[in-house]
């Protein structure tokens, strides 16, 4: 609502650093500070998730500045793309990839990012015949994934397409498919302290959550809500503390039953956050999910252990972490990436309620 958008100061939309970290041949992993970090190569994960951002700026404003980068990434999602159906995910800069295959979490996010362009009502019939093409080869793969975290994201994937007529029944079947895996994971795992999925928390939680969100939204079955719920919110008595977000760090991350490590935050796992709680608010419409959104984006803006923003409003890039000392200066793809996310996200959030407002 408006108060709450006042309280925001929502930052100005700036996409040059995503230009700066993108070449011919996609976006760069690594940056030094914000200088592009040619020695450390590419991945397919941060050029799917690049490529659901520039959908995303492509159908907010209709620049083909974006459009030119949607194809970009797109094209690089091809040729990582196998015969089986999966990704490779590491490429050097000579443009060789150092992988027969990626992570089932590349995969994952692979879908998401194609089920985003294929979905997509704006864009030209021949670039979603690509995505179609890819899509049908790699669905069959996602039953055979094992970690909770790549199914979640399929999960996502599959909430995208099930409104797609050409893929309903099937993303449908794979979804609850992969939903009843999460049921598992997590009636193996929780018990009356400990509400997750498995037996550490550690990098993307929220995604799970997040999953099973859209998995009720798509089957209306109230066991994926009353376990999106429970996660959502152990999760939550974790991650806030004073009031503002800190997230789990990757330094040996979280095992139940030990001490909490922290250090280092990653930006990922506040945009993943937001998201998660954008999503829970929407469902349930209780403000509490509203306000802890709010916060998560609020983490990349300063309200974080260093009370020291993450966001570079001069360069337009993220800072890849928050570690013991102090800030990680340099402003990588996947920093930059979730960072963007996260405002395109959070500024969708506060025009639906606007919207909303007018209405009533």
């Amino acid at each position: 609502m408006r108060r709450g958008t006042k309280r925001l100061a929502l930052p100005s939309l700036n996409t040059k650093h995503l230009f700066r970290m993108t070449d011919s041949t996609g976006i760069l992993q690594h940056a030094k500070y914000s200088v592009p970090n040619y020695k450390e190569g590419y991945t397919t994960d941060d050029n799917a998730r690049a490529l659901i951002v520039a959908l995303k700026l492509y159908e907010k404003t209709g620049d083909k500045s974006y459009l030119d980068l949607v194809y970009r990434y797109m094209a690089f999602l091809y040729n990582a793309y196998t015969e089986d159906g999966f990704f490779r995910n590491f490429m050097n800069y000579s443009r060789v990839f150092l992988d027969e295959k990626g992570t089932e979490d590349c995969f994952a996010r692979s879908l998401i990012a194609l089920s985003y362009v294929y979905s997509s009502e704006i864009l030209d019939s021949s670039i979603k015949e690509l995505a179609y093409v890819m899509l049908k080869r790699s669905l069959r793969n996602v039953l055979h994934l094992s970690y909770p975290v790549s199914i979640a994201y399929s999960v996502v994937a599959l909430s995208i397409l099930h409104d797609i007529k050409e893929f309903s029944s099937e993303a449908k079947m794979y979804l609850e498919a992969l939903s009843e895996k999460l049921l598992n994971f997590y009636r193996k795992h929780s018990d009356e302290n400990w509400k997750w999925f498995s037996d550490k928390l550690t990098y993307a939680n929220a995604i799970i959550p997040y999953a099973l969100f859209r998995a009720f939204a798509v089957t209306e079955k109230e066991k994926y809500l009353k376990v999106a719920k429970e996660a959502l919110d152990f999760l939550s008595g974790i991650l806030f503390e004073n009031g503002f977000l800190r997230v789990i760090g990757n330094r040996g991350w979280y095992e139940k039953g030990k001490e909490r490590p922290y250090f280092d935050e990653q930006p990922i796992d506040a945009c993943d956050c937001l998201i998660a709680y954008t999503e829970a608010y929407k469902i349930t419409e209780e403000k509490e999910y509203r306000e802890k959104a709010l916060k998560a984006f609020k983490w990349f803006l300063g309200e974080n252990i260093h009370k020291t923003p993450l966001y570079d409003e001069k360069t337009g890039g993220c800072k890849d972490g928050i570690e013991e000392d102090g800030i990680n200066q340099n402003q990588g793809a996947e920093s930059t990436i979730c960072y963007l996310l996260a405002r395109l996200f959070i500024e969708e959030l506060v025009k639906s309620e606007e919207k909303n407002k007018e209405v009533v």
